[in-house]
């Protein structure tokens, strides 16, 4: 039989908070904690992201290296980690603001300077799958959902942003939002940029719930 090279996933003993951001360049990635996952380091509503590089020791995976980039405090913003951009130098993140909403931010690497993206009081915007490019990003946003009572992950579908400081370049890529009871989400980017895949999900269901998965042509 011919094999192929396919090994289990391996654990590399660390918790975290939501998702892990991954490099495409290098064996680099980012993620968040809070004092959920490590109450004896980090107070209640404290949240940290780092990065750390993946190195083999011995045949086996483990992080090396590892890194604090930015803390914070809820209900200011809790943190979560999302891409890498600009030749790893810059990570995009979501900052969860109390009571409900959602800001897509940027943080340099090296000097710790933080890029307000997308930022508006009443407004969900959780930032999801980046453009190869790096230049635009998708976000699951409440914008245009109705009043106050809809500005929440419940109430979503997907936009494309440019990254650019306090941007308006803020296009609607889905309509799901528009029947009531559903919501689009998750979405990410194809490689070469063509196809954008996403989630179509109920928003009377619990986050990560899905009922199928969705491909829409971005460009020929």
């Amino acid at each position: 039989m011919k094999s192929e090279g396919k090994t289990p996933p391996v654990p590399l003993n660390h918790k975290i908070s939501e998702g892990v951001a991954i490099s495409q360049k290098q064996m680099k990635i980012a993620w968040a904690n809070t004092h959920g996952q490590y109450p004896d380091l980090l107070s209640e509503g404290e949240s940290v992201l780092y990065t750390a590089e993946i190195v083999y020791q011995e045949g086996q995976p483990a992080l090396v290296n590892k890194k604090e980039v930015i803390k914070a405090r809820a209900p200011e913003c809790t943190l979560e980690a999302q891409d890498f951009r600009n030749n790893d130098s810059e990570l995009i993140y979501t900052c969860y603001r109390a009571p409900h909403y959602a800001d897509v931010m940027g943080v340099e690497l090296k000097s710790g300077k933080v890029t307000v993206y997308r930022k508006l009081a009443d407004e969900y915007n959780e930032v999801e799958g980046i453009f190869p490019d790096g230049q635009y990003t998708l976000v699951e946003s409440s914008r245009d959902q109705g009043g106050p009572a809809r500005q929440n992950s419940k109430y979503i579908d997907l936009w494309k942003l440019k990254l650019e400081l306090n941007s308006t370049n803020f296009v609607r890529m889905t309509h799901w939002g528009d029947y009531e009871g559903y919501k689009a989400s998750n979405p990410v980017v194809s490689p070469d940029g063509k196809w954008m895949a996403f989630q179509s999900a109920r928003n009377d269901e619990p986050a990560g719930v899905g009922h199928g998965i969705f491909l829409l042509r971005l460009k020929e």
